[in-house]
């Protein structure tokens, strides 16, 4: 069976060997202790299959500038689950669980950039991203959902990462 839950400080090894296993390599492990020392990171979730970490996701803030202040925006990065648990729906009760509780704490929109085949079941949306200038090289891969009708929809701001993203 598996359980989602917030991600507490204890997490921190089972999270980084997940990352580690799920990416092959470091660099998002890192990625996410970065965030967690910048103080970035507005929401944080596990999922647990007995006492196993088995996947994790992480929304960090953001901004879109020139704006008024008005929208708050979320990145969400990484998505992680280990590969034996994969292809369980793990990812997707993560994404599912915590779009809510951002909505919750007042983020207006978040954005992904990801497999657009997997990301759009959720509701992300190329097209609302396009008229927002990204650090990235245009296509379908950068995507957004607002979780508050309205929010960026037509925006042409400026997508600006956490600094933990050396963007």
């Amino acid at each position: 069976m598996i359980s989602l839950r917030e991600w507490e400080p204890e997490d921190q090894p089972a999270t980084r060997r997940l990352l580690i296993r799920a990416f092959g390599q470091p660099d998002e492990a890192n990625l996410v202790e970065a965030l967690r020392s910048e103080g970035a990171v507005i929401l944080e979730l596990v999922a647990e299959a007995g006492q196993q970490v088995a996947g994790h996701v992480l929304y960090s803030a953001l901004s879109v500038e020139p704006a008024d202040g008005s929208v708050r925006a979320a990145a969400l990065a990484p998505l992680a689950v280990d590969p034996d648990f994969q292809r369980r729906g793990i990812g997707g009760a993560l994404i599912h669980m915590s779009l809510p509780m951002l909505a919750h704490t007042g983020v207006d929109a978040v954005i992904v950039v990801g497999d657009a085949a997997y990301y759009t079941r959720f509701g992300f949306s190329p097209e609302l991203a396009a008229t927002l200038q990204s650090p990235f090289p245009p296509g379908d891969h950068f995507m957004a959902l607002e979780l508050a009708p309205g929010s960026i929809e037509g925006c042409r701001g400026k997508v600006c990462y956490a600094r933990a993203f050396g963007l």
